[in-house]
C-alpha cells in the first residue's frame, strides 16, 4: 500500500507514514483522562483530497489505504501493550475536509460512539466534503438556525473499532 501510496498520493503518503512509523500514542490509566488522550493522539489526513475530488483515487484503493493504517495501528497496539482495550476512531469530516484518527483507552464505563461501515464512510465523505471550502454567509443575523442547519448539516460521522490486545 505505501507503494502504491508513494506513487500516487505523496502527501497522504507522508501522512500516513508519519502515522504508521512513529505514532507515539500515549494512554493513562485513569478514564478522566480520556479527553487528554483524545486530543494527543489525534491526526489529520488531507492528503487523499484532491485524488477524490478529481476522481484519480478508486473507492477501493482509499479503502485499502484506510484499512492499512486501522492494521498497522492495531498491530503497533498488541505488540506494546498487553491485556488492554482500545477504541480506533477514523472520522471523515467534511467541513475541514480531512480523515481524522484517533485512538483512546477502553474503560468499562465508557459508551462506544455509534460507527458507520467504512465503505459507507467514504462514500458519504466523497459525496458531501466541501473541497472547494465553505460559502460564506454575508449577512449571518439574517440566517436562521435552521437556515445554516440546513446549508451545512452534520460535518463529521465516524468508524469506530475496539481494539483488545
Amino acid at each position: 500500500m505505501l507503494e502504491y501510496l508513494s506513487k500516487y498520493a505523496q502527501k497522504a503518503y507522508r501522512e500516513i507514514s508519519a502515522i504508521i512509523q512513529n505514532p507515539g500514542f500515549l494512554f493513562s490509566n485513569d478514564p478522566a483522562l480520556s479527553k487528554r488522550e483524545a486530543s494527543y493522539n489525534y491526526c489529520y489526513i488531507h492528503g487523499f483530497n484532491r485524488l477524490i475530488k478529481n476522481k484519480r483515487i478508486s473507492k477501493e484503493k482509499l479503502l485499502d489505504a484506510l484499512l492499512f493504517i486501522e492494521n498497522n495501528i492495531e498491530n503497533y497496539l498488541k505488540n506494546h501493550y498487553t491485556n488492554k482495550k482500545f477504541i480506533f476512531y477514523l472520522n471523515a469530516d467534511t467541513l475541514v475536509p480531512a480523515f481524522t484518527i484517533t485512538v483512546v483507552s477502553f474503560y468499562k464505563d465508557r459508551e462506544i460512539m455509534e460507527s458507520m461501515n467504512l465503505e459507507e464512510l467514504i462514500d458519504w465523505y466523497e459525496e458531501n466534503a466541501y473541497f472547494d471550502g465553505l460559502r460564506i454567509l454575508e449577512s449571518f443575523e439574517e440566517e436562521s438556525e435552521e437556515q445554516i442547519e440546513t446549508e451545512y448539516p452534520s460535518s463529521t460521522r465516524s468508524y469506530v473499532k475496539l481494539i483488545e490486545t
